[in-house]
């Protein structure tokens, strides 16, 4: 796991109120071990047996999960290593913060002051028990680290499982929109054949170019909404051949939002379906409005259409039956799908979060 992606789990940790309980038992039971172990007054010195378990529970796993590359753990013994020397930094600055009592003032080395150091064979028995406890810190912070860190390893397998599943999934909708739009692009082609047999030829070659986009467009998980537009356009100027001045498209686009990236074919089954159910039917034909509005957090995407009025409670196709199944697949919180009217137009309007670069 490289620095970042580890450090983003420590923040994770820091956020868990389990974490804060666990620092609160460790250096409970640190500070009561420790009593009276040291002789002389140190109030200021019950504070740091919670920083030395907040500094474990928290920094202590990233010495398992620093490997420089995508594997989520270390080699063991590059990991036990690294463990070992993260923790024995940590818990000897714990050990150096100690108010030591008086009658064992800090030794002189150099021009600096410096905390007695455990470095003689006979130690008085306050130093016994602080040197057991600093040891048993240390052999805690290494055990502790290792299972958080497997802890984490297998939350990152099993979202990566899950991502994998859901990704398998989309696939598997945006699949099934292939051959519903070549059906509904067909049966709009044999009623321009009997209507105008000159202009289907250019249709079939505008068909052909909006199914090479349609292919290219739908194997992917996401893309920016600017070739979600293109799409949509592609479809227009074919419809515009079957349905002629009856259809009238407006766009209220906001071009800047065009970067953001999305699911494929989020556009494009609102589209159709305000064409099909809307307009087509309608002798006098209609107008279709579509828009992008919103924000980098959210977006808003509509259609909305005049001809035959939406009637409440009646059936979903199969294309917005599938749409609804890939925003409820999306990551992290699931798009919405709203249909209904407005005023005599029928208005449907998706809202969801921009999909991570």
């Amino acid at each position: 796991m490289r620095l970042e992606a580890a450090f983003s789990h420590a923040r994770e940790r820091a956020r868990r109120p389990g974490t804060w309980g666990a620092v609160a038992l460790f250096g409970g039971i640190w500070s009561l071990l420790r009593w009276g172990a040291m002789p002389g007054e140190y109030p200021g010195g019950l504070l740091v047996p919670f920083l030395l378990g907040g500094a474990l529970l928290i920094l202590a796993p990233l010495a398992w999960q620093l490997t420089g590359n995508d594997r989520p753990l270390a080699p063991f013994l590059r990991g036990l290593l690294q463990s070992a020397v993260l923790n024995l930094a940590l818990v000897g600055a714990a050990l150096f913060l100690l108010p030591w009592p008086p009658d064992h003032p800090p030794m002189m080395m150099g021009r600096g002051m410096h905390r007695p150091l455990f470095a003689c064979f006979f130690l008085p028995p306050w130093q016994v028990r602080i040197l057991i406890l600093g040891l048993a810190s240390v052999v805690f912070g290494v055990l502790v680290g290792r299972v958080l860190a497997d802890r984490d390893a297998e939350r990152l397998r099993a979202e990566g499982a899950e991502r994998q599943a859901r990704e398998a999934q989309t696939r598997a909708l945006q699949a099934q929109m292939n051959p519903h739009v070549l059906f509904n692009a067909i049966s709009g082609l044999a009623e321009l054949a009997r209507e105008d047999a000159a202009s289907t030829e250019t249709a079939l070659v505008k068909l052909a170019e909006l199914l090479r986009r349609l292919l290219e467009h739908a194997g992917r998980l996401a893309a920016p909404l600017s070739q979600e537009r293109s799409l949509v356009e592609g479809l227009l100027a074919l419809e515009q051949f079957r349905l002629g001045d009856r259809l009238k498209v407006r766009w209220t686009w906001d071009a800047s939002l065009e970067g953001l990236l999305a699911p494929p074919l989020l556009l494009q089954p609102l589209v159709e379906n305000a064409i099909k159910h809307g307009i087509a039917r309608n002798r006098a034909g209609g107008e279709i409005e579509i828009g992008l509005s919103g924000t980098s957090e959210e977006v808003r995407l509509w259609v909305s259409n005049t001809g035959v009025p939406f009637q409440p409670g009646s059936p979903e196709g199969m294309g917005l039956s599938n749409l609804r199944q890939r925003l409820a697949l999306m990551p992290g919180e699931p798009g919405r799908l709203g249909i209904g009217t407005d005023g005599e137009r029928t208005l449907a309007e998706l809202r969801f979060r921009p999909l991570p670069a």
